[in-house]
């Protein structure tokens, strides 16, 4: 049997694992899912149609399946297993598609997600981060606090962004990332030594960051990605960085250098 505070309220249609722990003042909604060895403490509240992976941890004063402002009713959110939801963190859910968070996240105190967001796997997000409606963060992201994605913004894989950076557009994966506007400052090598990349793949990253991005990290060296995009043998990573930078290019109406 769930181990449910008395002072705590969850609607009788709440599907709830054998196993789930829930604190004081609390409250699930008739909609929500929530799976075995799940932790939700005092003062939470989730909402609409949400479901929780299992081995997740909500800590107080956190609200997930909110409806996005200007929304009347909440949407659908869907998260995967053992993430930690921080206190005061807000996960907004998707009306015209779910809110999406992957397994194995770290969500900080007073971070907000997004409506329609999707957040991958493994990630690490500061306190009062921001990931704005429809916004892309791959798997493997490290976010420093009040760093910002914009709406329909996608940050790669790997990445880092710093601290009270704002990504309005799309960012490369690999890539360390600062400043307002953002600008590319290098690959993120100790998150990709601690993710086991091995020294060529790094090496071969850091020789491409620099023919693409030309040192200044803001516009792209056209001839560079067409160099590395065309040639035989390119490293896999570099051909995936190459492919995004295209990608981003496209979205952004192909903007950079010659």
């Amino acid at each position: 049997m769930p181990r449910i505070s008395k002072h705590a309220i969850i609607e009788p249609s709440a599907e709830l694992a054998d196993d789930v722990r829930i604190g004081p003042f609390s409250y699930v909604g008739p909609d929500v899912r929530i799976g075995s060895g799940c932790r939700i403490d005092n003062n939470v509240t989730i909402v609409g149609r949400t479901t929780l992976g299992d081995r997740t941890r909500v800590f107080p004063l956190a609200v997930i399946g909110a409806a996005a402002p200007h929304e009347e009713t909440p949407g659908e959110c869907v998260l995967g297993e053992a993430n930690a939801i921080r206190e005061h963190v807000t996960i907004y859910s998707g009306i015209d598609s779910p809110t999406q968070i992957g397994n194995h996240n770290l969500i900080m105190i007073a971070s907000q997600i997004g409506s329609g967001a999707i957040v991958g796997d493994h990630g690490i997000f500061d306190n009062y981060v921001q990931i704005g409606p429809h916004a892309y963060v791959e798997d493997y992201v490290r976010m420093s606090g009040f760093a910002t994605v914009g709406p329909g913004a996608k940050v790669g894989a790997y990445s880092f962004v710093a601290g009270y950076a704002r990504v309005d557009d799309d960012a490369p994966p690999y890539a360390m990332i600062q400043g307002f506007p953002v600008r590319v400052r290098g690959i993120n090598t100790r998150n990709l030594q601690a993710c086991g990349f091995g020294k060529d793949d790094i090496h071969a990253l850091k020789l491409a960051f620099r023919e693409l991005f030309n040192g200044r990290g803001q516009e792209v060296n056209r001839g560079a990605l067409e160099r590395l995009g065309d040639g035989k043998g390119v490293n896999a990573h570099v051909r995936r960085l190459v492919e995004a930078v295209r990608a981003a290019l496209d979205t952004a109406g192909g903007s950079g250098d010659a």
